[in-house]
Order: C-alpha cells, then sequence, then structure tokens
C-alpha cells in the first residue's frame, strides 16, 4: 500500500484535503487517517470526524492528515515526524498553510524550502527529500471562494448575480487570490443571505467549514479551477502522483 501524510495548519485544509483525496481516489481505494497535534514531543490525539465514506476493506492508498493548530508548526512537524514517516513507508511528507497574512509569496516560500541560515549558522533546517509545502494564496478559502457553484448550495439567495452586485466583484470568473482575507469575504457573502462562516471574534467555525467543504463541487475543483489556480493545481498534481 502506497502511504503519503500530509501537515496542515488546521481544521479547514484538514476537512478539505479529506474530502479532496476520497473524491479523486474513490472511497474504496484509499484510507484515510485523521489525527491532531498535541505538542511538541507529545502523542497525536486521533480525532474521529464526520467522514464522506467508512473505512474502505483492502485500499490501495493510505493518507494520514495531520492538523498541526497553526502554519508555524507545519514544517517544524514535518521535520520532526520525517525519520519516523519514511522508515514506516510513506513516499511523500507535503504540507499545506496558507500565506495571510503575509504578502511576499516567493521570500515565504524560499524560507520553507531552505530554511534559514544567519552568519553560517542553520536557524531553521531546509525541507528533506520527498517533503514539501504549498502555499495557498493567500488562503484556502480562495479556492472556496472560485468554486462559485457552491453558494446556491449554502442559500438559493447566493446567485452568481446577486453576489457580484452586492461584493463588486464575480467570484466565478475574478481572481480571488487577489482578495487580501479570503476566509472573511466567505463569511460577509454568506452573511448576505444571512449564514455565517465565523462566530463574532471572527474564528471559524467546525461546523461551518465542514458544511462548505461538503457544498463544494470537486468535479469542478479537478477539472476547471485547478487550470486557473496555480497552487490548487500544484497540490492536485502531487496527489495524481501518489495515486498513480
Amino acid at each position: 500500500m502506497k502511504k503519503i501524510a500530509f501537515y496542515v495548519e488546521g481544521l479547514t485544509e484538514q476537512f478539505f484535503l479529506n474530502k479532496l483525496l476520497v473524491e479523486i481516489a474513490g472511497s474504496k481505494n484509499i484510507e484515510i487517517i485523521l489525527e491532531r497535534f498535541q505538542g511538541l514531543g507529545m502523542p497525536h490525539d486521533k480525532e474521529i470526524y464526520p467522514k464522506t465514506s467508512p473505512r474502505p476493506i483492502n485500499p490501495k492508498h493510505h493518507a494520514l492528515i495531520v492538523n498541526c493548530g497553526g502554519d508555524e508548526s507545519v514544517k517544524a512537524r514535518i521535520l520532526e515526524n520525517y525519520a519516523g514517516h519514511i522508515s514506516n513507508g510513506y513516499s511523500e511528507i507535503i504540507g499545506l498553510v496558507d500565506l495571510y497574512p503575509r504578502t511576499d509569496l516567493e521570500h515565504f516560500e524560499n524560507l520553507l524550502l531552505n530554511g534559514i541560515v544567519k552568519n553560517q549558522r542553520i536557524i531553521t533546517n531546509p525541507l528533506p527529500p520527498n517533503a514539501s509545502i504549498v502555499v495557498a494564496v493567500k488562503e484556502i478559502e480562495s479556492w472556496f471562494l472560485s468554486e462559485c457553484k457552491h453558494f446556491m448550495h449554502i442559500d438559493n439567495m447566493l446567485s452568481n448575480f446577486f453576489i457580484s452586485s452586492n461584493v463588486g466583484y464575480d467570484p466565478c470568473t475574478d481572481d480571488m487570490t487577489l482578495i487580501d482575507h479570503p476566509a472573511g469575504e466567505l463569511h460577509r457573502i454568506y452573511q448576505l443571505a444571512g449564514h455565517v462562516y465565523m462566530n463574532s471574534n471572527g474564528k471559524k467555525r467546525k461546523n461551518k467549514i465542514e458544511r462548505t467543504v461538503e457544498y463544494l463541487d470537486y468535479s469542478d475543483i479537478y477539472i476547471k479551477l485547478r487550470k486557473n489556480i496555480k497552487k490548487l493545481d500544484e497540490l492536485i498534481t502531487r496527489i495524481d502522483n501518489f495515486l498513480t
């Protein structure tokens, strides 16, 4: 069985990857384990989340998706667990983080890939072989905004014409990676029809994340959106290569 591990910054990425993997691989062909990182040197906490399908029998592929509880922890956790994963047969480790609130994608990617060296002293290590990190610009919610068909599943009021008339752009055709805070913008659009994505403190809500992830059109994401969103295509290409 081929094995891959994903390290992500939060629930949103974890839920999305779980659903994306099932949709691409087929529910009978992949086993997915979701875990939450508890802290440095502590065991992972296995979480039971609503799944798209029950665990398959004799799957061809295995994916571990670890919620690191913040983007600052993703690379550190990959480095900490890398040797153990390789020795346990994992062929690849992929991180998934958001660019927000940073603005310099090239600089951020360089730090993630190559680490930091000052005065000939290693401050942070580079990524090891077979490990990579995909950076969603500016948040993974920019991908959700771009999958504009899902808004009508949230509420019939949220037609593309209605949204465009109220927010001043067209999520179906405009580049959503240019939105400064996509999660906040997703919340603003939902509120047009009396729904929410985040709570009053600006924190994302678990049940609302699950709802959005389930409503996304994964055929559209796989066939169409990836052609227009470079980082989404990078992630799906890596998944395709793993499943081949």
